[in-house]
């Protein structure tokens, strides 16, 4: 892999962009990088008494939240004027997938009805990618571009994704490692609502981890057997039920033990991702996907051998659990200690806000940017809802 620089959103169109791939209806207006707007309207409170997303009700509100999101994002764009819109929106962008299936739908019949309303290009974006440039999103008081020293590992952890992706230039991924099961986000909710915190309860268990103690317990690390990047949160999803019913059952589960227990479950979520990410960076010859052995990474740990310098310049990480603080805390003490063994200083890269790490879409429009500036025109009658669309595979409207 060849080591190329790119000077991000060289060309500055302003897009506007829906996202409706599980149950937050967002609406962004984005000048290349520069978010005028981005609006999100909630449905936590719609779903708290399932305990996850039913997807009937989210396409329902959806539905109702709509339009209204997309003319406050206009208002707060400074777009609200039919004659403005006309002259300063470039191009209507719209999330395809994955994502809820009935929730899709809703963003994608919104888009085509504005493309169509306005005369204006419709660009389909694939969920995941978003997530993974989110950290180049500016916010509208800055106007300073930065080179993107390329490839760059991009880790998207969300409530529905674990990956690991290589991007060898915007639109050129590979796909190094997943999740072969439930996602990072998902288990932490999971574990949150088998404790009693509510829906969405990664965040409050987040809150409670930083009281507790992560070491008094042991649960499984996953995938540590096998030679490749993937992930796996099931096993420890079920290691961890199996614990909260031990401790129910003796009568433990006090406000100290839900803290202890959150802790220990959320280090070794993400244990078991910085495990992953380590072996990338350690890989020999990561172009072909080979797996650093047990063996050689205690030898390289303990200096008696010299560490493959990586060709990854940057890492970027995006998705709903990149919020997390731990997490980022960990990712960078991992980048620290592959310095010191290696020699190269490889820097995260974060989205500008943590609202950024959520769904929106402003990730949305940014990626329009990039789909725009490399001439990918979108045929408006393919757009489809894609619920299972992965990155780098084909997207049918694209």
């Amino acid at each position: 892999m060849g080591k190329d620089k790119k000077m991000i959103l060289a060309a500055k169109k302003t897009i506007l962009a829906i996202d409706t791939s599980c149950d937050d209806t967002s609406v962004a207006v984005l000048e290349g990088n520069r978010v005028l707007a981005n609006v999100v309207a909630s449905q936590t409170a719609i779903h708290q008494q399932y305990g996850g997303v039913f997807p009937t009700l989210a396409k329902q509100a959806h539905q109702e939240n709509i339009e209204a999101c997309v003319q406050l994002a206009l208002q707060r764009a400074g777009l609200s004027n039919k004659l403005k819109i006309r002259d300063h929106i470039d191009a209507v962008a719209v999330t395809v997938g994955p994502g809820l299936a009935p929730a899709l739908e809703v963003g994608i019949k919104h888009a085509k009805k504005l493309a169509k309303q306005w005369q204006l290009p419709i660009i389909a974006i694939n969920h995941i990618e978003a997530h993974a440039l989110s950290p180049l999103l500016s916010p509208k008081t800055k106007r300073q571009n930065r080179e993107i020293d390329f490839p760059v590992l991009a880790l998207v952890i969300s409530g529905g994704h674990s990956e690991f992706i290589l991007i060898k230039q915007i639109g050129n991924y590979q796909r190094l490692g997943w999740t072969v099961d439930d996602s990072a986000g998902e288990c932490l909710d999971k574990v949150g609502r088998m404790l009693d915190l509510g829906y969405p309860a990664g965040a409050i268990l987040e809150k409670l981890a930083k009281k507790g103690n992560p070491n008094l317990w042991s649960l499984p690390l996953a995938m540590t057997s096998v030679d490749n990047f993937n992930l796996s949160f099931s096993g420890l999803k079920t290691a961890s039920s199996q614990l909260i019913n031990q401790v129910k059952k003796q009568k433990q589960l006090d406000g100290q033990t839900v803290c202890d227990l959150a802790a220990t479950v959320q280090q070794q979520v993400f244990s078991q991702i910085i495990y992953k990410l380590e072996r990338i960076l350690f890989s020999p010859d990561l172009s072909k996907k080979v797996y650093p052995k047990a063996q050689l990474i205690k030898k390289i740990k303990q200096q008696k051998t010299k560490a493959a310098v990586t060709d990854i310049n940057e890492i970027w990480l995006g998705g709903g659990v990149a919020a997390n603080i731990t997490l980022r805390t960990s990712i960078r003490q991992t980048l620290k200690t592959y310095q010191k063994l290696s020699g190269k200083k490889i820097k995260l890269h974060l989205p500008y806000h943590k609202k950024f790490c959520a769904d929106n879409a402003a990730m949305i429009a940014l990626t329009a940017q990039f789909s725009s500036e490399q001439s990918k025109n979108t045929n408006a009658q393919l757009i489809d809802r894609q619920a299972n669309l992965k990155i780098g595979t084909f997207c049918q409207a694209c």
